[in-house]
């Protein structure tokens, strides 16, 4: 029996997916290919899945829901994913005929995930709220434009997540939200802190605009304690971007940086030994001893919620990561600061 609700965010390399879970239901935001998601479940010996949140229509967001779908030994209540009509890839027309078949032979319910569906994915005492996209918005869809004439892409319309505990946001994990995206977020809510923030579009360019500003701005809107980036050290190997951290930097200087594997910008060669501040949960990094943050397991408690590994991981990066770039935009030097 679990004492308190979770948040697992995985090593998955180049994608993301999370994980929610008390003790009785599971929520997964975003299924990437690569199998981590699969070990995970498995691992954890789940066997049904209540939501299936999607933030948007990418290959790294979906790729791993098709076998996921076809796996008779888990049973997955709903599905919740927007329309995408520009995407024409094989993946994406090999997932839709996977929901077709889900929802045909396991009765599997397939809607929409916008600003209007928060309040119907609560588990126990932890709710989730969808912050963007709004329903208008996702009438332009993606290729078409927003309210003010802006075109939108797929990472415009993706959908931003909040975990809320006893009253206080947890959590919020932004997808692949870009620019346009953002300003459209910002219109709609007043303000919106969280203490965790899974960076969006892990790291890399924010789609159009200065990735620095856009940093500095999505920080100071949300104002997070600790910072995650989902990254593959051998997949687009600047994320996070210098100018995404100096950004950040810039409004938060005391959060806590933290990426699922080792950028090559913060170590160019890998650490010799195994880390300890890891756990034991499954992490697509562990076969090459890439992982930095490695899978994440976060205990949910409201405002007292705690990354419990902080300090550990900041002895890594100190004793483990040499990169001047990374002492440089990552100063993690203090080992006594009190947890998120």
């Amino acid at each position: 029996m679990m004492d308190s609700p979770e948040l697992i965010i995985l090593d998955v390399g180049h994608g993301n997916c999370a994980l929610i879970r008390d003790a009785k239901d599971v929520i997964i935001i975003d299924c990437p290919p690569g199998g981590t998601l699969a070990e995970t479940l498995e691992h954890l010996s789940i066997k049904e899945i209540l939501h299936i949140l999607i933030s948007h229509s990418d290959a790294d967001h979906i790729g791993g829901m098709i076998d996921l779908l076809a796996n008779e030994d888990i049973k997955i209540h709903n599905v919740h994913i927007n329309p995408d009509a520009i995407k024409k890839s094989d993946i994406w027309l090999d997932l839709r005929i996977a929901l077709q078949d889900a929802r045909k032979r396991f009765g599997t319910v397939i809607s929409k995930l916008t600003t209007t569906e928060t309040g119907k994915f609560n588990i126990g005492s932890v709710n989730l709220e969808v912050l963007a996209p709004t329903y208008e918005l996702i009438l332009g869809g993606a290729g078409g434009t927003d309210l003010q004439g802006r075109k939108l892409t797929s990472n415009s319309i993706s959908a931003v997540i909040g975990i809320v505990h006893n009253s206080h946001r947890v959590a919020i994990l932004a997808g692949d939200i870009d620019n346009v995206g953002f300003d459209n977020l910002i219109q709609d809510q007043n303000s919106l802190n969280a203490d965790i923030l899974v960076f969006p579009h892990h790291g890399g360019r924010s789609g159009g605009g200065d990735s620095k500003t856009f940093a500095q701005l999505f920080c100071s809107f949300i104002q997070p304690k600790l910072i995650i980036f989902s990254i593959d050290r051998n997949r687009f190997s600047n994320n996070p971007r210098v100018e995404i951290i100096e950004g950040l930097r810039s409004s938060v200087p005391d959060a806590h940086i933290l990426c699922t594997q080792l950028s090559q910008q913060c170590a160019a060669s890998l650490p010799s030994l195994k880390p300890t501040h890891l756990n034991t949960f499954p992490a697509k990094g562990l076969i090459s001893n890439s992982c930095c943050g490695g899978t994440i397991a976060i205990k949910i408690d409201g405002s007292m919620t705690t990354y419990a590994e902080m300090a550990l991981h900041k002895e890594f990066i100190v004793n483990q990561v040499t990169s001047p770039i990374c002492r440089k935009f990552l100063p993690i030097v203090k080992l006594d600061s009190p947890p998120i």
